[in-house]
């Protein structure tokens, strides 16, 4: 073999070398955690924070301890591409002891070659709280009323997190407090958030409860009803909230409420104008509960003009609910009237509308707090962090 030939051919095998070696060459990404909580809550001896997961270099059986920054403790994780859209679960610890409380931490492994994801643990608390607001004057319905407010159990611990779900309840002297219910039936709301929360079931939520006024029926209602002789106030009430009880409610506790943090619920007439207002104000509320809804209402108006003469709404998800017994068995038939024109019109079950049937279940303030789990669990699961 020439000299010349002996050169080629070794210029030829470097440059399948080369070729193989690109080929096998992958891609290294890296995901840092950043942890912001309050260190003087921790006590000085015990003020490490660790990190456990279920991949990455991480294990449930031990932590890694996280880099303390004030009030914020990181730790850089690597991935390649083998991991690309695998769902990533973790937690952190005080002391590898103490596991924050509420669902894992969960993120889905991006091509990003640099992600930076903010988590605000809490570790010692469990259970929210409930405080009023007393005598909050309406100037669009010249009236005045109390608000009783809700804060999950991070709220107090945790003073660098910002609630990011908050949640529009009508009736709020029926949701915490059986002494001030209508029957001296309480729904408890706040039973079931703290358990599901410390269960991993579902995110936190904070709840800003409008309690009723004597013109609750004028308020609860978008239209006039000739056989109820009354209604149609609905509009004015929603605007109230909008315009008097967020920015009143959001100056003195910390939360969010534009569109995709805003939703509303209630119950009987308190349905109804949730699903009116999920439906006819998608810019504002991006969740609404509509349980036992009065579908009846106005020749069941909800259903033959609302959802025929209004544009279909974006990015809302609706929960529609009711019993089956009782007096006119809980309106299950003009629901389930509402749940199938949805369907007709795009919505998808288990998507981007929910439906539940308490086989059973009467109209009344027991049966609704006894079910409150069900929204609580599909408009509110546990939340998967963007990367």
């Amino acid at each position: 073999m020439g000299g010349r030939e002996a050169i080629i051919t070794i210029s030829a095998l470097l440059l399948l070398c080369a070729s193989a070696a690109e080929a096998t060459t992958t891609t290294t990404y890296s995901l840092t955690i950043q942890a912001h909580y309050p260190s003087s809550n921790l006590p000085s001896s015990y003020n490490d924070i660790y990190l456990r997961g279920d991949m990455l270099g991480l294990s449930w059986n031990s932590g890694v301890v996280m880099k303390y920054g004030g009030d914020m403790w990181s730790l850089e994780l690597d991935y390649s591409d083998s991991d690309l859209g695998k769902l990533f679960s973790f937690k952190c610890l005080v002391q590898d002891q103490n596991y924050q409380i509420g669902a894992n931490n969960m993120i889905v492994l991006s091509a990003s070659l640099s992600t930076v994801v903010d988590i605000y643990p809490w570790f010692f608390t469990s259970s929210g709280v409930y405080q009023y607001v007393r005598n909050v004057y309406s100037p669009q319905l010249n009236n005045t009323r109390d608000l009783v407010i809700y804060t999950p159990p991070s709220y107090y611990e945790n003073s660098l997190k910002v609630m990011t779900n908050v949640l529009v309840m009508h009736d709020g002297q029926n949701l915490f407090n059986a002494s001030t219910s209508f029957a001296g039936v309480a729904w408890e709301c706040q039973k079931t958030i703290d358990e599901m929360v410390v269960e991993g079931l579902m995110d936190e939520v904070m709840i800003i409860g409008v309690n009723n006024s004597p013109d609750r029926t004028d308020e609860l209602t978008y239209s006039f009803d000739s056989s109820a002789g009354a209604g149609g106030k609905g509009d004015i009430y929603l605007d109230f909230i909008e315009q008097t009880v967020l920015p009143l409610i959001s100056k003195q506790f910390r939360m969010k409420y534009d569109q995709q943090n805003l939703g509303i619920l209630g119950s009987s007439l308190g349905g109804l104008i949730s699903c009116y207002a999920g439906y006819t104000r998608s810019t504002v509320y991006s969740k609404a509960g509509c349980m036992s809804s009065s579908f009846w209402w106005n020749n069941q108006d909800f259903n033959n003009t609302i959802l025929v003469k209004n544009r279909i709404p974006q990015a809302v998800e609706f929960y529609l609910d009711s019993g089956d017994a009782g007096i006119d068995n809980d309106d299950v038939i003009q629901t389930q009237t509402v749940r199938d024109h949805m369907i007709h019109l795009g919505f998808q079950i288990n998507s981007t509308l929910f439906y539940y049937l308490d086989h059973g279940g009467q109209h009344s303030e027991y049966y609704w707090g006894t079910r409150f789990w069900v929204p609580m669990k599909e408009l509110y699961p546990p939340f998967i962090l963007s990367s």
